[in-house]
């Protein structure tokens, strides 16, 4: 969400551009790119076809009291026709799920499951996020959300809201909530237990629902008074373990998300996550789903002059970082939460197009942070795109007949590349926004094809089995 984790990105700032100038990273792209490699394992649908996945996340205002967002069926196909969106990051709540202790919530589960049949009747892929920032409403009178208040252990604490928001993280009673959920202090080991529980009960509710892909463990973890490695390869990984072999219990075959700790790493530090295994039969399905915000961006800085310097510096760090942690974890890796910038901010448009290559030039995919309208949502109070909701409806593969190997969109022309995987038959389909492209191919012809579907503004394309790469090329 805008203005993310922590105190993280007041503390982070110096130590970023110390960081950056001694790698000697604010230089050409070129220089500082890694050496090329090959690409990560990918996420896959039912037919074995790498998804790229494009959509916002669904939405801040599912953080308030009802845990539920502000969006009606209307707008559910309206992302879907006129953004091209083919998945979603839809935000959920402990507080709301679980609202005594071993107590679940089906009513507001029942209300997840008809705002997640929207999803599904627009063919989209469903991520349920587990939402918390500043632990929840019980640890700072009423300034975070997601952990309910019987979870929430502040031992007396004081605490006063801050401006900017995540500057409240640093407050001496959302410390020790969090170090009390983490066990950090010894006294409330039963915490992740809970949570853990939880989890498995939601996994357990929507594992045969089609819509749903998977499930996103935790938003942003914060470790209290424990850090980077004091914190992600200790407690964080074994957490997550937990959870993912609870959930495993009840669902064998939907993706789990998981992310690394926010501070840092939304700006492109890198992660000490250890190796979480999949007990599932017939390989893992876990995916490694960092956020992206540099610091000064998503605090309503412009992205011009020094800001855009440091921004700059953040990409490169984080282009550096994140990939090979994925590669390091040997996972597929997802961008959960991107954006954050007023859409009135000098520079708004700059800062889209080039995070939006950046995860082209990865192939990955991503989450808009978010669908609420106004300040940096893709449309306005009126319902009219902004900037933002133009520059998102961009041409994309939404599913790859094997692995991608190129996804490049300039001056109108869109490039996918990809090499054949066992066993895939059904065609890559590419969204494409307006008017009938003009469709090129790498392949001998006769030996492909290609449907235009224009009702849903998908191109389904069939590549010639008998070679090994495919480039095809779409022109207005």
């Amino acid at each position: 969400m805008r203005a993310r984790s922590v105190p993280t990105r007041a503390l982070t700032l110096t130590a970023t551009l110390t960081a950056v100038l001694a790698a000697g990273t604010v230089v050409s792209p070129a220089e500082a790119a890694p050496a090329a490699a090959p690409p990560p394992p990918v996420i896959t649908d039912g037919q074995g076809r790498a998804l790229i996945l494009h959509g916002l996340n669904t939405a801040s205002s599912a953080k308030g009291p009802s845990g539920l967002p502000w969006i009606s069926r209307a707008d559910v196909v309206r992302e879907a026709r006129e953004l091209g969106s083919n998945s979603v990051r839809y935000l959920i709540q402990w507080k709301n799920v679980e609202p005594s202790p071993g107590r679940y919530d089906e009513k507001y589960l029942d209300e997840v499951a008809r705002r997640v049949a929207w999803y599904r009747e627009q063919g989209m892929h469903v991520v349920l996020d587990m939402h918390q920032d500043i632990y929840g409403p019980a640890a700072c009178k009423g300034a975070g959300n997601g952990t309910p208040a019987w979870a929430t252990h502040t031992d007396g604490l004081p605490c006063t809201p801050q401006t900017p928001w995540v500057l409240t993280y640093l407050q001496p009673a959302v410390v020790r909530a969090y170090d009390n959920f983490w066990n950090h202090t010894g006294k409330h080991p039963e915490l992740m237990r809970h949570y853990t529980a939880m989890w498995r009960h939601v996994a357990a509710r929507f594992a045969k629902d089609p819509a749903v892909l998977g499930y996103d463990l935790m938003n942003e973890p914060f470790g209290g008074t424990r850090q980077f490695g004091f914190f992600e390869k200790p407690t964080l990984t074994p957490f997550y373990q937990r959870i993912v072999n609870a959930i495993r219990e009840v669902d064998r075959d939907n993706w789990i998300f998981f992310e690394p700790q926010a501070l840092g790493t939304n700006e492109g530090a890198d992660t000490s996550l250890g190796a979480v295994t999949d007990p599932r039969p017939g390989g893992k399905r876990l995916v490694f789903a960092p956020h992206f915000y540099p610091v000064g961006i998503d605090l309503g800085g412009s992205y011009s002059g020094a800001t855009k310097l440091l921004a700059r510096a953040q990409f490169e760090l984080w282009k550096r970082n994140l990939p090979a942690a994925a590669k390091r974890l040997n996972l597929p890796m997802w961008i959960g939460e991107v954006g954050g910038m007023n859409a009135d901010a000098p520079g708004a448009a700059d800062f889209t197009r080039d995070w939006l290559d950046m995860a082209d030039g990865l192939g990955v995919g991503w989450a808009y942070w978010s669908s609420d309208p106004g300040g940096a949502g893709p449309t306005d109070a009126q319902g009219n795109w902004t900037v933002f909701g133009r520059l998102l409806a961009r041409p994309y593969p939404r599913a790859v007949a094997g692995t991608p190997t190129k996804i490049s969109y300039s001056s109108g022309t869109l490039t996918v590349g990809w090499r054949n995987r066992a066993g895939v038959t059904a065609p890559t389909e590419i969204w494409w926004p307006s008017g009938t492209p003009k469709v090129a191919s790498t392949d001998a012809a006769g030996k492909w094809r290609y449907r235009w579907d224009a009702a849903r503004r998908v191109l389904s394309v069939w590549a010639d089995p008998g070679t090994a790469a495919h480039t095809v090329t779409l022109r207005p």
